[in-house]
């Protein structure tokens, strides 16, 4: 019962505020009776009389459109777009606030003085939008009379959503893929390939007459074969530390970097994030390529786990060499990486930091005894200069 009578309440609460007054002013009008008191009722009429008709006025006809002139599509893009509003008639509106409802511009309101004016633009800027997945709701539209006695809103879905991927920087792929590169190629024996000679044989039925070994056939005094080997390629897996918060940013940049290269997409790699949760993708197709840089817009850091047990889990085939991205090194770390290494496969270690940021003495000292030779590291370093200061708090947080 209670709220029934708060709903009632609420639609017809200005409507009993207007009557009062008008009441009041004609009743005191009434009985004092003399110049003032009419004044008094006569100069509130027009003002409440307007305040009538805002009451009445069809807001929901107003035809509210959101017209998108610059998307961002990369972290420190520039947003801009109008809100259009078209209305019926000329109406005279004195003033209306109209909030833009979303999860990137903070829920700005904006107050115009339309007047007569039936059609309005509004435009919308953002000089830097920062990564993340971003929705537009709705627009509300509220009015008032000229005292603020009475309000009317009324409420427009506008529902639109992007994605904005991290920064993208110039990084140099084939040097970083040359650590793990250096022995990918391991020869096994079979007649798929005539790439490369592993020895020799004799003569065979079916055996092609170029690979007949001449000189080794003129010195045996019978037909010799050459046997051949082919080449068989390593896999490679890129593992990346999309947990800690430490240069974060940094690394979801240089990762959307590296998805976006030629010389990755070429190779075919398989992608596992470790983040709130294993995120593993092969990167055949563009469609496989988009979702992980969907998966890093909408990545976040995790504080309650660690990057070195998340590692631990994580089964490696027996020739697939990898790369390990991440922001600090540890002894831990190391142990890890060294005790996944299987014979004739490597493992390249990048450090993503912020630009002019390099090994610490602690990490230098622990880099220095890496005894293995197939476990490489390199210093990446990431400027992101348009990284605002409440983004990198927020993270370190």
């Amino acid at each position: 019962m209670k709220q029934y009578i708060k709903v009632i309440w609420n639609k017809g609460r200005e409507w009993f505020v207007l009557f009062c007054i008008f009441a009041a002013t004609f009743s005191y009008a009434m009985f004092q009776g003399g110049f003032v008191s009419w004044f008094l009722f006569y100069s509130f009429l027009p003002f409440g009389l307007y305040a009538v008709a805002v009451l009445l006025y069809p807001l929901e006809k107003w035809n509210v459109t959101r017209e998108m002139k610059l998307k961002p599509r990369f972290a420190g893009d520039y947003l801009s777009y109008d809100i259009h509003i078209t209305r019926p008639s000329a109406f005279p509106v004195y003033m209306a606030a109209v909030k833009e409802g979303s999860n990137l511009l903070d829920q700005e309101e904006r107050t115009i003085y339309p007047l007569f004016e039936r059609n309005v633009v509004i435009p919308y800027e953002k000089s830097f939008v920062e990564r993340g997945e971003y929705e537009f709701f709705t627009v509300s539209i509220e009015i008032s009379d000229l005292l603020g006695i009475v309000r009317k809103k009324a409420y427009y879905p506008l529902k639109q959503r992007f994605i904005v991927y991290p920064q993208i920087h110039e990084i140099d792929i084939p040097f970083l893929l040359a650590g793990i590169e250096e022995g990918k190629n391991e020869v096994s024996t079979g007649n798929q390939s005539t790439t490369l000679v592993t020895g020799i044989r004799e003569y065979q039925p079916g055996d092609r007459l170029g690979s007949i070994d001449w000189k080794a056939t003129a010195r045996k005094a019978t037909l010799i074969s050459k046997e051949f080997g082919h080449y068989h390629e390593q896999s490679m897996i890129i593992i990346a530390d999309v947990m800690t918060s430490l240069y974060f940013e940094e690394r979801m940049s240089f990762l959307a970097s590296m998805l976006i290269h030629e010389e990755i997409k070429r190779k075919k790699v398989d992608f596992l994030l470790a983040g709130d949760a294993l995120f593993s993708q092969k990167i055949f197709e563009q469609n496989e390529c988009d979702n992980l840089l969907h998966h890093l817009a909408r990545a976040k850091p995790i504080s309650n786990r660690t990057f070195e047990a998340e590692f631990k889990n994580i089964a490696i085939q027996k020739q697939q060499s990898s790369m390990v991205i991440v922001s600090q090194v540890t002894g831990t770390l190391i142990g890890h990486i060294q005790s996944k290494l299987r014979p004739h496969a490597k493992a390249s270690l990048i450090v993503v930091k912020d630009e002019g940021a390099g090994l610490s003495d602690e990490e230098t000292i622990i880099a220095n005894g890496i005894q293995s030779s197939a476990l490489t590291i390199e210093v990446v370093n990431i400027h992101l200069p348009l990284l605002s200061k409440e983004v990198r708090a927020e993270i370190s947080e």
